[in-house]
């Protein structure tokens, strides 16, 4: 099937996605997409090994009704998890759902599981960076990342007074949870993630005016003692990972093969105790792969590391707590940019963070004589949209609700 605009436009489509199997795959079947890459329409996504539209219909032709069905199909006594393809599902398998996950180092049979999906997150992550590489040009990409890549800012962390900046309890006020809510415990009442993310969406100001000023209080400064520079861009809204025990987060990833922008500086937070199976596990240099998870409690812990180009993932949730943290995004004002979004190159990604206004607000330092510096924002608070994930992705609550109370 070549994809043609008239095609297109029949049925209003936007966007076309197609994953190759290799560059010489993407070559044969060029003709196919050159109308929607040629309309700024057509975006490449990884290949995905696990599944295949032949291994589907196959799958169809098996079951019993099919005409294609042989005679003499026996049960099969295989467990239907034996070989789970989903990464959370595989590392819980592996490790007999243990609350812990060893690293130190990682256990042969693991690094196993492990391998194809680390495979694939650091092949789109190249693939991305060489598309903004392309986009940008050699000279000044180079330049950009090696700074980047040779400041402090790659990984750390530091500590600051939660009586001075209580983000816990403003984001409990925003979910309209009395303020000596354990977070830890949340899932031992049904329904009640929900109904408080919920409730963040309609006072999200409580809390973020919180956040704001610990953003330009704190993490700004320390931003700015690793790279020195008088403009930071900074996500305008947290993140919020509220994952119950048995629940999932994300697998092997870079965030550049999100679209994010190679220089952005994730911050972490945790708002409960975070440790083991419930932890974030990082790499320290872009392919190191040497697996540590982030361990610690609210208060005693913010880290900073470069997501966009060192893998992180998380696994299924196999303690017995609710993991609640925040993550954001900070990046230097030169870096935000002196690098071009790789969209219209092979493997790239659309940086939909960057394209529109709303997702970073940014601030700027303002020096003074006697009090030192401060770091002041420009403009308003910025509403959170789709962009900053769940629950800003929910567009039926309704429905979410009704499924909650029914639980």
């Amino acid at each position: 099937l070549i994809v043609t605009e008239e095609f297109m436009n029949e049925r209003g489509i936007d966007l076309v996605v197609h994953g190759f199997a290799n560059d010489a795959d993407a070559e044969r079947q060029s003709e196919f997409f050159e109308i929607p890459i040629q309309m700024g329409k057509f975006q490449r996504i990884q290949y995905y090994e696990g599944l295949s539209t032949t291994d589907i219909i196959g799958k169809i032709r098996a079951e019993p009704n099919s005409e294609d069905a042989p005679h003499n199909t026996t049960e099969s006594t295989t467990p239907v998890n034996s070989h789970p393809q989903w990464f959370g599902a595989a590392i819980a398998a592996a490790t007999d759902n243990s609350a812990t996950i060893p690293t130190d180092p990682v256990p042969f049979t693991l690094r196993q599981v492990m391998e194809p999906h680390i495979r694939k997150a650091t092949s789109r992550r190249d693939l991305a960076l060489h598309a903004i590489r392309q986009a940008t040009g050699s000279s000044t990409f180079d330049k950009v990342l090696s700074q980047f890549k040779s400041s402090g800012l790659m990984e750390g962390d530091f500590t600051f007074d939660p009586d001075t900046y209580p983000l816990r309890d403003a984001l409990l006020r925003s979910m309209g949870l009395p303020e000596d809510t354990d977070l830890s415990r949340l899932h031992e009442n049904s329904g009640r993630k929900d109904k408080a993310l919920y409730t963040l969406t309609t006072q999200p100001a409580i809390f973020q005016n919180s956040f704001d000023k610990f953003v330009l209080d704190v993490c700004a400064p320390h931003f700015a003692s690793l790279f020195d520079c008088e403009e930071i861009y900074y996500q305008a809204f947290p993140c919020i990972r509220m994952v119950q025990p048995d629940e999932f987060s994300i697998g092997p990833h870079a965030d550049v093969a999100y679209g994010h922008h190679p220089c952005s500086v994730n911050y972490y937070l945790p708002l409960t105790p975070i440790g083991g199976a419930s932890a974030l596990f990082l790499e320290s240099r872009p392919g190191s792969e040497d697996w540590h998870p982030i361990m610690g409690d609210y208060g005693t812990l913010v880290k900073h590391f470069a997501g966009a180009i060192c893998a992180h993932w998380t696994t299924e949730n196999k303690t017995d707590q609710t993991h609640v943290s925040l993550d954001f995004r900070l990046i230097a004002g030169p870096m935000f940019h002196e690098l071009v979004c790789g969209r219209s190159h092979s493997g790239g990604q659309r940086d939909v963070y960057r394209e529109k206004e709303g997702y970073y607000s940014v601030c700027r330092r303002e020096k003074h004589t006697q009090n030192g510096s401060v770091w002041r924002r420009d403009g308003s608070l910025l509403v959170p949209d789709a962009r900053v994930g769940f629950p800003w992705t929910v567009r039926n609550w309704d429905k979410i609700l009704q499924k909650s109370s029914e639980g």
